[in-house]
């Protein structure tokens, strides 16, 4: 989600201190910055996209990160508000804080909640990045003036309910890929994420022992359209790919990635892509390592975003 959504999520969360919701409240406008800032993470994209993307919904997004945050903005709005209730203010902003990592794991980018204690990534997927039905709970708690407990209830309500709809919704998609390719391959395991632009459609990544299939599946009607299909690489070329740099690199970018080994002149190419997100007839991120006849490396690159945007990465040779 972008840090607008975010801090319009926040924003609504803090009608349920019983406050008006708006920009002269301390708490709604602690709980909507608190939402907001743990994408302070940009600030590394003045090193480029290798080093933001290394770092986004990482640290900042994690439990120590979302307290120091929530102390942070609370010290910045007690300068501006005389009156402050310190800690009822502290509170809402840590709410706010933690309604972005929460939301984050909701999507299928994932957030590392628990940094420093481990860099592993929580990813439930199961909203879009931008999702309508959160925005209009959002504005509902934001613009209607007469709130009753009915109407807090019914509101929170709703949001569980949802989010029980799309697990269901989840699930379902994946019990029509896997019924669609189950006489075909023998299936390890299925990955299933929200589609970045329809609401009734997920995409799929299956990994099997021949091949890894990437498609999207369409919930209204059970069609399955599959983008491309990709032969498993040899263990060999996969690992060699591990033990670079880059190969570490996307790694720890990507859970769900395909090495492809090609041979240009005297040289031996292997590609990698990240096999979740799919944009304009292409996948979003790749990496590349060269490597002489010998198998010594002669360079490396990450392509983020798309395929002809080449950033070195520095390799031991």
């Amino acid at each position: 989600m972008d840090p607008v959504t975010h801090g319009v999520i926040g924003f609504a969360i803090s009608a349920y201190s019983g406050d008006p919701v708006a920009f002269t409240n301390p708490v709604s406008l602690g709980c909507a910055i608190g939402a907001m800032t743990p994408d302070i993470d940009i600030i590394a994209k003045l090193k480029g996209d290798y080093v933001y993307l290394k770092h986004h919904r990482g640290i900042s997004h994690s439990i120590p990160a979302l307290f120091v945050l929530a102390g942070l903005i609370t010290g910045g709005l007690s300068l501006f508000f005389t009156d402050l209730e310190i800690l009822r203010v502290f509170i809402w902003t840590l709410i706010g804080c933690f309604s972005h990592t929460l939301f984050d794991i909701l999507n299928s980018y994932g957030a590392k909640l628990f940094m420093p204690f481990t860099k592993k990534k929580l990813m439930v997927g199961i909203l879009m990045l931008y999702d309508p039905v959160v925005t209009v709970l959002s504005f509902l708690l934001i613009f209607v003036k007469e709130k009753t407990l009915f109407f807090y209830i019914s509101i929170a309500i709703s949001f569980f309910v949802y989010l029980g709809l799309r697990w269901m919704m989840k699930q379902r998609a994946e019990k029509i890929v896997k019924k669609y390719y189950c006489h075909g391959y023998k299936i390890y395991n299925v990955n299933i994420l929200p589609a970045l632009m329809a609401y009734h459609k997920w995409d799929f990544i299956v990994n099997t022992k021949s091949h890894n299939l990437v498609g999207q599946v369409n919930l209204l009607n059970g069609k399955i359209f599959e983008r491309k299909k990709f032969k498993k690489p040899e263990d060999e070329d996969v690992e060699m790919f591990k033990e670079t740099n880059v190969g570490k690199y996307f790694g720890d970018f990507t859970p769900i990635y395909h090495v492809m080994k090609l041979e240009e002149m005297d040289n031996i190419v292997l590609k990698s892509i990240d096999l979740r997100y799919y944009l304009r007839n292409n996948f979003m991120h790749h990496a590349t390592v060269i490597y002489d006849g010998e198998k010594n490396i002669i360079q490396s690159f990450f392509h983020p975003y798309h395929v002809n945007k080449n950033i070195p990465v520095t390799e031991v040779k």
